[in-house]
C-alpha cells in the first residue's frame, strides 16, 4: 500500500498534515531543518496553486452556465424573430422578404406517401343483428379509413363509413342474409391501402363463422 495519496487533493492533506509533524525535531527521523523548510516552502506553494486551480474551476462553471442561459436567450427571441418574419412573407405573400432577412425560405412539404396497411381485421356479432369491427392501423400524416363492404349478391364492395377511429359498429346489415365481407381501407391523399378481407358466414342456427383472407 502506498504511504502517499496518488489523489492531488489527499496528497496535499498528507504532506500539510506531516509537516508539523516533521518539524517537530526533524533530526529524530533523519532529516535537517533545510529539507524541512523546503519542503514548507513547496507545500505552501501547491497548496496556493491548489486553491486557484479550484476557483479558477468553480469560476469556468460559473461563466458557463451564464453563457448557456445567454444562448438560450438569444436563440428563443432569435426564433421568434424569425417565426415572424415567415409570417409576415407569407401574409403578404412576397418571397423577397426572406431574401431581404437573407434567411432560407420554408422547404415545400414532403409528401406523406401511402399510409400503413391496417391489419388485425377481427369482428364480432352485435345483438340483435350486426357486426362490430376492430382492426390495427395509423392516422398519422392525416390518414384515415374507409370501411368496405359486400353484401351477397353484390358484384363489388360499397365503401359505408370514413372514420379516424379503429372501430365500426355494422347495424345496417339487412335480415335473412347468409354472410357479409368487409375490408378496411387506409387513405391518404389520393393512396389507398386495403387490409385483408374478412367473410362472415352466418349458419341457420344463428351462429357464425369467420375467415379472413389477404
Amino acid at each position: 500500500m502506498a504511504v502517499v495519496p496518488s489523489k492531488i487533493a489527499d496528497r496535499l492533506a498528507f504532506y500539510e498534515q506531516h509537516l508539523p509533524i516533521w518539524a517537530t525535531d526533524p533530526t529524530a527521523i533523519g532529516l535537517n531543518v533545510g529539507q524541512i523548510s523546503n519542503l514548507a516552502t513547496f507545500v505552501a506553494d501547491a497548496r496556493a496553486k491548489f486553491d486557484a486551480t479550484q476557483d479558477a474551476r468553480a469560476a469556468a462553471q460559473a461563466a458557463t452556465t451564464l453563457q448557456t442561459n445567454a444562448m438560450a436567450t438569444m436563440s428563443d427571441l432569435g426564433a421568434d424573430l424569425i417565426k415572424t418574419i415567415r409570417a409576415y412573407a407569407e401574409t403578404t405573400n412576397d418571397p423577397n422578404v426572406y431574401g431581404i432577412a437573407q434567411i432560407p425560405p420554408p422547404a415545400p412539404p414532403t409528401p406523406a406517401g401511402p399510409p400503413d396497411k391496417p391489419t388485425e381485421l377481427e369482428a364480432k356479432i352485435l345483438l340483435p343483428f350486426g357486426i362490430g369491427l376492430t382492426w390495427k392501423g395509423t392516422t398519422a400524416q392525416s390518414a384515415y379509413f374507409g370501411i368496405w363492404r359486400q353484401l351477397p349478391g353484390e358484384t363489388a364492395f360499397s365503401m359505408i363509413k370514413t372514420t379516424s377511429e379503429k372501430s365500426f359498429e355494422d347495424r345496417t346489415l339487412p335480415g335473412g342474409i347468409d354472410g357479409v365481407v368487409y375490408y378496411i381501407a387506409a387513405i391518404r391523399d389520393s393512396f389507398e391501402v386495403n387490409s385483408a378481407s374478412l367473410t362472415i358466414s352466418f349458419g341457420a342456427d344463428g351462429t357464425a363463422s369467420l375467415t379472413l383472407a389477404a
